[in-house]
């Protein structure tokens, strides 16, 4: 009897086991998690092929609801061709669906700290090194990030792990780089310093020129400042090899989507990567100005700024009322020293679009380089008509002009429009009182002087602020 009930018994355990599993599931099936459906934006571009290109894979990512293979390909599409807030709120859906894949959290993160939204990025980040400890670019990210919102003892501990991780050539100049600075910040200066011999000798970018120089300036090892201007004013961005990343350009459709890509190379020092994509664009669409200006950016950025201007002087054959081929002939000669030239090309974009803003300004810079500080105010002057009431800085700049020439009464008036849109504005401030007190009007040049005490009292243009009007005894003036 015994043994009948064992068997019994066990044939029970079975048939409850086998039960409770094809429960298990279909509870697991019905209970998989659920996710909205995934946004559209088809309709949102004019280019037919990339309009195509989205309906297809929003189809399918409706059809295979489950899949997050399919919703992160949707998202990787809004991603490459410039719909961020779509792509992040895929990646999103994707990474519900699927939470063991990094790519969804490391791509979404990405995607936000191109929005400017750090925090989320960095809480993202930390989910994909959860994932896979040993994606070198996932720490070279965060350190970064950390640098840029002055977390610099965390960056430090992120580089630091990035060295355990890193693969020989691969990452090892953006995590010098990366390093320096952020022992550089700490104080640590040996260590930043020693930290740059990973660095090649030649070929370095101007980011890295840059990094290197700080630092050789803090450690009271360089020779001329004249140095730092000359290879540090343009430093652009920090990249490295991110085959996650990477894989998102394959997403890329259609001439609006593809025109985006070849400027994010060459902004991520891919340039010569931008310089074949903007040649094979061409081919196919002949009859589009903006990609000659990308052709001439992507050689601009190779340092072959002779073929750079052939290329946008052969671009103004074809297009001789592109305002915007002719605005980047003039930064072009301008870069190659000779302000003339640029200054007619600024002009001549000025007669062909009076309200583009950019051409007033490289104008503007250009004559105050060259001292012509009254024909700068009168182009600026001209400018406000164009542009937006709240334009602080050029409000400022017109009263600083205006007062180097003596014009107290001008200069306070737009001095004191600036400082009515920024009331914490130090620079504007300082400026305000010491116009104030030129213009004798003492009483409110201290009010002034001292608004700008309480908010910095460090800051060295307030403190040299104060010292003039110390010596001009308007701190010791009545009113």
């Amino acid at each position: 009897m015994r043994i009948v009930d064992s068997h019994l018994q066990r044939y029970f355990h079975a048939v409850v086991l086998f039960v409770y599993s094809v429960i298990l599931c279909a509870c697991t099936e019905y209970f998989s998690p659920a996710v909205k459906e995934p946004p559209n934006h088809a309709s949102q571009t004019q280019d037919l092929e990339l309009q195509e290109f989205i309906t297809r894979l929003v189809t399918e990512a409706v059809e295979n609801s489950t899949s997050a293979v399919h919703r992160g390909r949707l998202a990787m599409s809004y991603d490459a061709n410039g719909f961020t807030d779509a792509a992040i709120q895929t990646y999103e859906q994707a990474r519900m669906l699927d939470r063991a894949d990094i790519r969804w959290p490391y791509l979404e993160s990405l995607a936000h700290a191109s929005q400017g939204r750090i925090e989320t990025a960095l809480a993202l980040m930390e989910l994909a090194i959860e994932l896979d400890d040993s994606y070198l670019p996932s720490y070279l990210a965060r350190g970064y990030w950390l640098i840029d919102i002055g977390e610099f003892a965390a960056a430090c501990d992120a580089f630091t792990q990035a060295t355990e991780v890193a693969d020989g050539a691969n990452g090892n100049v953006p995590l010098a780089l990366g390093i320096a600075q952020c022992k550089l910040e700490l104080g640590v200066l040996d260590e930043a310093k020693s930290s740059l011999d990973a660095l090649p000798e030649e070929d370095l970018s101007p980011y890295a020129e840059l990094v290197r120089f700080r630092v050789a300036r803090a450690t009271a090892d360089f020779e001329d400042e004249a140095w730092n201007r000359a290879n540090t004013s343009a430093p652009g961005q920090i990249s490295w090899s991110d085959p996650i990343a990477g894989a998102v350009v394959e997403y890329t459709r259609g001439l609006s989507g593809e025109s985006i890509l070849a400027q994010k190379l060459i902004d991520g020092g891919r340039a010569e990567d931008a310089l074949q994509l903007t040649i094979a664009l061409q081919n196919r669409y002949p009859d589009v100005p903006h990609l000659i200006e990308l052709r001439s950016a992507a050689l601009t950025s190779l340092g072959r700024r002779n073929e750079a201007m052939t290329v946008l002087l052969d671009g103004l054959r074809l297009f001789p009322n592109e305002y915007l081929l002719l605005f980047n002939l003039g930064l072009l000669v301008e870069s190659l020293d000779q302000p003339g030239e640029a200054l007619s090309y600024y002009d001549q974009t000025i007669v062909l679009k009076n309200d583009f803003v950019p051409a007033y300004d490289a104008k503007v810079s250009l004559l105050l380089s060259q001292g012509k500080s009254g024909a700068a105010r009168d182009a600026l002057e001209v400018s406000m008509h164009h542009r937006t009431t709240t334009d602080v800085a050029s409000l400022y700049l017109l009263g600083i002009l205006w007062g180097g020439e003596g014009e107290w009464e001008k200069s306070l008036a737009y001095l004191s429009r600036a400082n009515e849109l920024e009331p914490d504005n130090i620079d504007v401030l300082t400026s305000l009182a010491l116009s104030l007190g030129e213009a004798q009007r003492y009483g409110a040049s201290r009010s002034a002087i001292n608004r700008a005490k309480a908010l910095d009292a460090d800051n060295p243009k307030v403190e040299r602020a104060i010292a003039t009007l110390e010596a001009n005894r308007v701190l010791q003036a009545s009113q």
